[in-house]
C-alpha cells in the first residue's frame, strides 16, 4: 500500500527528499533531535546533520557514470562561543559524521559499480569566526564548506591569494547545499587549530564498529597537560606585565580588540604598539620545534634578530627557541619558556 500525504488548503505541501539516504537519514537523526530549537544556540546534533547534507549533495553532484564520487575535506566554521562550547565534542561530531557517512556509501553501492573516494584520509578543520563570505555568524548558525580534495596550499605557486575554491556549501538564495565558487580571501581570516582539526584514514570496507578520531594535537598536548609554554610579557607603555599559558599547537598575538575576544587561542594584549594581528607561534610537530612567523608593519625582533613580514596566506616561520626573548614593535617584550 502507498501512504498518501494529505495537506490542508491553503497551506505548502512539505518538499519531499528523493535521495537514497533519506530513509537512513531519519534513523541516524530523528526529526525530534535534528533541528536547533527556534532561534537557540547550535547543538551536536544540529552540527552533523549539516554535515550530512554536504555529504549526501556531494554524492549526487560529484558521481560519474556508475562511480560514486563523494567530498572527503569538511570546513566547518562556527561562533566563537560555540566553538567553545563544543570544542570537546568534535571528535564525536566527527565519530558521528562517519558512521553516517558510511551508511550512505553501504546503501548507495547498490546504484554504483564502485566508490572511488579521492583521498586516503578523510579531513574535518572546524573553526571559530564571526563572519564569512560577506555573512555574520552567530551563536545560531554553522557554515559547512565542503571539497573534494581539500583547498590549495598558500603560497604554492601563481596569484592564489586571488584564486576561488569550487565547494559545496548553502546558497544564500535558496539556503540549500550547492555547488559554487568562493574566493580563498573568505578563509584568511579564520584560524584553523590543530585541536579542532581532525585526520582519519579512509576504511574501503565500509565498518563504522571501530571508528577512532583523534586531533592532529593530541600526541603533543598529551605530553604536558598543563600547557606547552609560558609566555610573560610586559608592555612598556602602560607598565602592565602578564602571563599566558600555551596550550594550544598554534597561537595568535594580537591588539585586544572586540572582535578578537573568545578566541582560545589568541594572546591578547592592551596595547596600541601591537598590531592586529602582530604575530603567530606554532609547535611544528614534524621538527620537534617551536616556531614563529610576524604579519606587523612593525618591527619583531627574536633575541635581537629583526625577522622579516609575512602575507596573511603565506607565513615565514623562524625558529623560537626556549628562553627567547621577542620585541614587539620596541615597546612590548616576551619571554617564551617551553614547558
Amino acid at each position: 500500500m502507498i501512504a498518501v500525504n494529505r495537506v490542508k488548503p491553503g497551506k505548502p505541501m512539505k518538499k519531499k527528499s528523493g535521495d537514497f539516504f533519506a530513509a537512513l537519514k531519519s534513523i541516524i537523526l530523528p526529526e525530534s533531535t535534528d533541528q536547533r530549537a527556534a532561534n537557540g544556540p547550535v547543538t551536536n546534533n544540529f552540527i552533523l546533520k549539516e554535515l550530512m547534507e554536504c555529504f549526501e549533495n556531494s554524492c549526487k553532484r560529484e558521481s560519474v557514470g556508475k562511480s560514486l564520487l563523494f567530498n572527503m575535506h569538511y570546513l566547518i566554521i562556527l561562533h566563537p562561543e560555540v566553538y567553545e562550547e563544543r570544542l570537546p565534542s568534535l571528535p564525536v561530531i566527527v565519530k558521528e559524521a562517519l558512521k553516517a557517512f558510511y551508511g550512505k556509501l553501504k546503501t548507495a553501492r547498490k546504484n554504483y559499480d564502485e566508490l572511488s573516494p579521492v583521498s586516503f584520509h578523510w579531513h574535518f578543520r572546524f573553526a571559530p569566526g564571526t563572519d564569512f563570505n560577506q555573512e555574520r555568524i552567530s551563536v545560531e548558525d554553522v557554515r559547512v564548506i565542503g571539497m573534494l580534495t581539500g583547498l590549495k596550499p598558500a603560497g604554492s605557486g601563481g596569484s592564489d591569494r586571488h584564486n576561488t575554491a569550487r565547494v559545496t556549501m548553502k546558497s544564500k538564495a535558496t539556503n540549500v547545499f550547492d555547488k559554487m565558487d568562493i574566493n580563498l580571501d573568505v578563509l584568511r581570516h579564520l584560524h584553523f587549530a590543530e585541536n579542532g582539526t581532525f585526520t582519519v584514514k579512509f576504511n574501503p570496507d565500509l565498518s563504522v564498529t571501530n571508528v577512532a578520531v583523534t586531533n592532529n594535537a593530541t600526541q603533543r598536548t598529551a605530553r604536558n597537560d598543563a600547557g606547552l609554554a609560558r609566555i610573560e610579557y610586559y608592555t612598556a607603555d602602560t607598565s602592565k606585565d602578564a602571563v599566558y599559558i600555551m596550550k594550544d599547537t598554534e597561537i595568535v598575538i594580537a591588539r585586544k580588540e572586540p572582535e578578537n575576544v573568545g578566541y582560545s587561542n589568541y594572546l591578547l594584549i592592551e596595547s596600541g604598539f601591537v598590531s592586529n594581528p602582530h604575530a603567530r607561534i606554532r609547535w611544528n610537530e614534524s621538527q620537534q620545534s617551536f616556531q614563529i612567523a610576524s604579519f606587523s608593519n612593525n618591527e619583531t625582533r627574536v633575541n635581537e634578530t629583526v625577522i622579516g613580514k609575512s602575507e596573511a596566506g603565506s607565513p615565514r616561520w623562524f625558529d623560537l627557541r626556549d628562553k627567547s626573548q621577542v620585541l614587539l614593535n620596541g615597546m612590548v617584550t616576551l619571554t617564551f619558556k617551553q614547558l
